[in-house]
């Protein structure tokens, strides 16, 4: 039996025995792979891993990176699960072989205990890269904390108060701005009928967001002080309560040609129950082609596959400004419920915040109009029980799992049929020929025969 553990040193046994992982870039090419196993890694972002300072020049970085994968495999023996893709490699990995998936399916069935206790200290503290630990083990860490914040949220619940009062000020202290477990240690001082202990923490974490910060507490933290100040004997619920949204805008009348695509995306989307990767579909095309109509038609189709919400996000890629993904973030956490003054302020843990809140929700997040891999990667939810649809000029190769479907012109046939719902079936029937011209003249584009069918029925 082969299993890895990334939530602490890394580690990789089989047998029952510990193997040796080389020191160097080995390690740092099987963390990479381990954090997203069962996803292909394109050679780009692994070169980025394994040279910090400067890849090898673009004719020497496959050779180079093939002698590290040969030396991993070479160390891992029976246990290798590094396998080449297209365009780079991944590990293939059991869901119950890797701590991580065991930790966050532990945690998706309210067993947080237990998921946190997988834990053997900083994610991958024994591999050395630094843009490893920024992009990936900060998210890991985040994700951690917002377990303890569940798993504490049983404990106030069971009545657990003075139990939980050591860890809560070990935590305010160690996380002094994060603002949930101060409101716990409200809660759980006012638990133990430590009335005036409970409103002096309130006054501490008020006066240190004001002073590091410059904001009021949020809503959630005002909640806490109200349940202190009523002396209602019930803690005030910890998490912001979830409103499903559906910011989708209307579904077009006149949509036509598209069926196989339709019922394909729609198939992916909802994907495989038991699977563990986020399903992520993009819509591709040439200007024109209607891959913005057929992606909101998919979401408004999926609406009830995703009861939790259908977000929507216009990117602006096809224009010389694309929207930061930074920018989008905020929207997104705004959108999903948190307070504004608690939206980070790196990209990073923007990103974190938002995989944070949509975790195990069927949420349904639509990205219209991307202009590429970067504006994208961050904005991806991290559990499987959402999706993403995605619109755009471009192919997005790179993102985990993706799957790319490309909307071509109309056929004939489809064409024509849009035009007769635009200007009436009698005017297409007296001069049919005509019809089929403007078709071809367009070149079968869907906005193209909008425009034309537009101005021919205003005349």
């Amino acid at each position: 039996m082969t299993r890895f553990n990334v939530l602490g040193p890394l580690e990789a046994w089989h047998d029952g025995v510990r193997l040796t992982i080389p020191a160097g870039r080995a390690r740092v090419l099987l963390a990479t792979l381990l954090l997203r196993a069962n996803q292909p890694v394109p050679v780009d972002t692994l070169a980025d891993r394994l040279w910090e300072d400067g890849a090898p020049g673009p004719d020497r970085v496959r050779p180079t990176l093939q002698m590290v994968v040969r030396r991993l495999r070479q160390a891992l023996g029976d246990a290798n699960v590094v396998r080449t893709t297209t365009n780079g490699y991944v590990a293939e990995v059991d869901p119950d072989a890797l701590d991580l998936h065991r930790f966050r399916a532990l945690a998706a069935d309210g067993r947080h205990a237990e998921a946190l206790a997988l834990w053997r200290g900083d994610p991958l503290s024994d591999v050395r890269s630094d843009v490893l630990h920024a992009e990936e083990v900060e998210p890991l860490l985040e994700e951690r904390l917002v377990v303890l914040e569940r798993r504490i949220e049983a404990d106030l619940a069971a009545g657990r108060f003075g139990d939980l009062l050591p860890e809560l000020r070990s935590l305010t202290r160690a996380h002094p701005l994060r603002e949930r477990f101060w409101g716990q240690l409200v809660l759980a001082l006012h638990g133990s009928d430590q009335q005036a202990e409970a409103l002096a923490a309130f006054r501490a974490v008020r006066d240190l967001l004001a002073d590091e910060l410059g904001v009021d507490p949020s809503e959630y933290l005002r909640a806490v002080h109200r349940t202190v100040l009523s002396g209602d004997p019930e803690p005030a619920p910890a998490l912001t309560p979830w409103t499903a949204l559906c910011q989708l805008p209307p579904d077009t009348s006149d949509f036509i040609g598209r069926d196989d695509l339709y019922s394909e995306a729609a198939a992916l989307l909802v994907g495989d129950p038991s699977g563990t990767a986020v399903p992520v579909v993009a819509i591709t095309g040439a200007p024109g082609t209607g891959k913005s109509t057929l992606t909101i038609r998919i979401a408004h189709a999926l609406r009830r596959r995703f009861p939790d919400g259908q977000l929507f996000v216009r990117l602006d890629g096809a224009g010389g400004d694309p929207r930061d993904p930074a920018e989008v973030l905020a929207e997104l956490l705004t959108a999903v419920g948190l307070n504004p003054s608690a939206i980070p302020d790196r990209l990073e843990a923007r990103a974190a915040a938002f995989r944070s809140r949509v975790a195990d929700r069927a949420v349904l997040l639509v990205l219209d109009d991307a202009a590429g891999f970067d504006q994208v990667k961050d904005l991806l939810p991290g559990t499987a029980s959402g999706a993403v649809l995605i619109s755009s000029r471009h192919q997005l190769a790179g993102l985990p799992g993706i799957r790319s479907l490309r909307v071509p012109p109309l056929a004939a046939a489809s064409g024509v049929a849009l035009l007769t719902r635009m200007i009436g079936p009698q005017r297409v029937a007296e001069e049919p020929r005509a019809a089929v011209a403007i078709v071809e003249a367009c070149g079968g584009l869907p906005l193209a025969l909008r425009i034309v069918g537009a101005r021919l029925a205003a005349r």
